[in-house]
């Protein structure tokens, strides 16, 4: 962390302090941050900027969105602390923080729900590796194929070339 009267300034502003407290709970994108505090982007830009610098908050890119934490030492977790009573939107903003959280993991399941949806379609056992069955199939001898129901009935389709 840099100097103490720095880090006491930056301190001293209660948008930094709401920042701070947001961010010590989770890892949060700007975007996040404006959403939650409804402030512009440029202004949580700038405070992000200079708590950095001061060594209270760090950066880490994942692809390319940019997330933010808090990383300053237990006497600045005791401060916020102490502040979240004294901050007037602090409720307001724990309940932003909780809807935001719940719109970021309902994004991530529609994202994997939709993925494992296309598998389903575009991956159907016996589609995949039809093109080596095929060929496979050809190597065998003519037999007696007997249909189970089970599945689409695309390997007894090329089981029946064979029969």
């Amino acid at each position: 962390m840099a100097g103490l009267l720095k880090a006491l300034r930056l301190l001293g502003d209660e948008n930094r302090l709401r920042l701070l407290r947001l961010l010590s709970r989770e890892e949060l994108s700007v975007a996040e941050l404006q959403e939650i505090l409804a402030m512009g982007q440029s202004r949580i830009s700038m405070a992000l900027s200079q708590l950095r610098q001061a060594g209270l908050v760090d950066l880490r890119r994942v692809g390319q969105k940019s997330l933010y934490r808090f990383t300053g030492d237990a006497t600045v977790a005791g401060v916020l602390a102490r502040a979240t009573e004294e901050i007037a939107g602090a409720r307001e903003d724990d309940e932003a923080l909780r809807l935001v959280l719940k719109k970021r993991k309902d994004r991530i399941r529609s994202y994997f729900d939709e993925l494992a949806g296309r598998f389903g379609r575009d991956y159907v056992p016996g589609r995949s590796w039809q093109g080596l069955s095929e060929m496979l199939i050809r190597l065998l001898p003519p037999m007696r194929i007997a249909d189970i129901g089970a599945g689409e009935g695309t390997l007894s389709l090329l089981l029946a070339q064979r029969a």
